[in-house]
């Protein structure tokens, strides 16, 4: 008699087990009815919309959400996604997309990239931000300016630039706000920008300078009023 009843408790208990999953996970309840995306930006407002819409009142033990930020992951424009359940039928989508470091000109488009050089929109899918443009004919000039770049984002000549391009294989030209030249290349120290941010400083006030080259051990600077005065 015993051995029976044992048996028949290990039966109903198993039923229930059986039945948890099966039936009291299965409830609305359990539906998610509620989704909260967090983003720095509208660049990716569309496909997220469509994301919320396929994961919309499914059942939330049924969703991986590994798997789901996994997926955005992929997406260029994305730095990182974590996605986590706030409360039952609550779900939280916090999206992180790439901040800008540089433009991108070449020809008539303008890019947006971030400090590794990696192309990952166009300049209107942001808001414009306060930074310079690296110019190229060629994609594989990149790698060059954005070596020069990232040294000069270390002085305070990073506020006065407006682009950087490539002149020729000896010579890479920074363009400042007011027009200013700055030719240089990779060769040049560092410590001469430093010096450079002084003499650029102190020249400004008591002339318009088109250039100033510092790839040799001289600064060469030539105001405007030189060129005035050659053309004559």
């Amino acid at each position: 008699m015993k051995f029976t009843i044992r048996l028949v408790f290990i039966f109903l208990f198993s039923w229930m087990l059986y039945l948890i999953p099966c039936k009291f996970l299965t409830l609305d309840f359990f539906k998610i009815k509620e989704i909260k995306v967090e983003s720095n930006s509208k660049i990716l407002s569309s496909e997220l919309t469509e994301m919320t819409k396929i994961i919309y009142n499914s059942n939330i033990w049924t969703i991986d959400l590994e798997s789901l930020e996994k997926y955005l992951k992929k997406d260029v424009r994305i730095e990182d996604v974590k996605i986590k359940v706030l409360s039952l039928g609550k779900l939280e989508i916090d999206v992180k997309v790439k901040e800008v470091a540089y433009y991108l000109q070449t020809k008539d488009r303008v890019f947006l990239i971030d400090s590794n050089g990696d192309i990952f929109g166009y300049l209107k899918e942001q808001q414009e931000k306060d930074t310079y443009f690296l110019v190229v004919k060629d994609f594989d000039d990149i790698e060059k300016l954005l070596e020069l770049s990232k040294r000069l984002d270390e002085t305070l000549l990073k506020v006065l630039i407006s682009q950087i391009y490539i002149r020729d294989y000896s010579c890479i030209e920074i363009v400042l706000l007011d027009g200013t030249i700055i030719k240089t290349n990779l060769e040049v120290e560092d410590e001469k920008y430093k010096v450079l941010e002084t003499l650029y400083n102190e020249l400004a006030k008591i002339k318009k300078i088109e250039y100033i080259d510092i790839r040799f051990n001289d600064f060469i600077v030539k105001n405007l009023e030189e060129k005035k005065s050659d053309d004559k």
